[in-house]
């Protein structure tokens, strides 16, 4: 695994076909990663990054986002994936500030193939994420993660767009709510006309584990093409208390077998992180909220 702390990078030998200059971070053509590349950035030092993958290259990226600050605070970060790239990217968000905004930007070109998995765990955020298919027979697939608590309210918006034929997108939202804490979750899955034999499907689901909590999830599908797949779903409720009951006769208090559920939900995230110290803040600080 190579970590490159992005708000110190003249210090740092970056792994070969890395480079790093003008807030770009570049993965350079052809190139096949086999460890896990970690991008770190803390603490505001840094709050506008474009990352270039280019043509033909594999790799498994996890940008982590920290910051304690609670002042506001807009970060903009831009993902462009070149042709026949084949990418998993893992996002993880920990934003202090009471009033954050993350503009994520992202474009799929021919033939990539992204995997997208993201853990927001923020206090108050509005998180914009477009994600666009531009080129012929580019994939996606989205996996979210939000959890609040206390006092947090976050905002979820992800759009992706298919602005090229035979492009599929997929993707699965889960927010998940304790005490007070509020999510809002936008799915909008939009195929452009022309755009034929595209797929575009979207689940959202919402857990709450008391009545204070607050979810609200909106499956959207815009399809201005005939020859297309398309579908959604979207769910909001408390915890099956059948499984809540079958926990506690075990011996479980209600607040154990609740995040046991939960952590259920988040292990698709917890799986991708290759970071031991990484994976057990997320842990933590999950738990610490529920």
């Amino acid at each position: 695994m190579s970590i490159i702390n992005l708000t110190n990078v003249a210090n740092q030998a970056l792994p070969r076909g890395v480079t790093f200059s003008d807030n770009t971070l570049k993965l350079l053509k052809k190139s096949i990663f086999d460890e896990t590349i970690t991008l770190k950035l803390s603490q505001r030092q840094l709050t506008n990054l474009n990352i270039i993958v280019e043509q033909s290259v594999e790799a498994k990226l996890i940008l982590e986002l920290i910051d304690t600050d609670s002042s506001d605070v807009t970060y903009d970060v831009f993902l462009e994936l070149k042709e026949n790239t084949n990418v998993k990217f893992l996002l993880l968000s920990e934003v202090q500030s009471n009033n954050a905004v993350l503009n994520f930007k992202s474009s799929s070109l021919a033939d990539s193939n992204m995997e997208f998995v993201a853990g927001f765990i923020n206090n108050v955020m509005d998180a914009k994420l477009f994600l666009d298919l531009n080129g012929k027979g580019a994939s996606l697939r989205v996996r979210t993660i939000t959890v609040s608590s206390k006092d947090h309210d976050q905002k979820l918006d992800i759009h992706m767009t298919h602005y090229a034929p035979h492009t599929s997108a997929e993707m699965t939202n889960i927010g998940i709510a304790g005490e007070n804490g509020i999510i809002k979750i936008n799915g909008v899955g939009q195929i452009e006309q022309g755009m034929n034999g595209s797929a575009a499907f979207q689940t959202l689901k919402g857990i709450i584990t008391n009545d204070k909590a607050q979810i609200d999830v909106n499956p959207i599908l815009i399809i201005d093409e005939h020859d297309v797949t398309a579908g959604h779903a979207a769910t909001v409720g408390k915890m099956e208390e059948e499984v809540l009951f079958y926990l506690r006769s075990r011996g479980l208090t209600l607040e154990d077998a609740q995040r046991l559920i939960i952590n259920g939900y988040l292990q698709p995230i917890i799986d991708e992180i290759d970071d031991a110290l990484i994976k057990e803040n997320v842990i933590k600080i999950v738990n610490e909220r529920i």
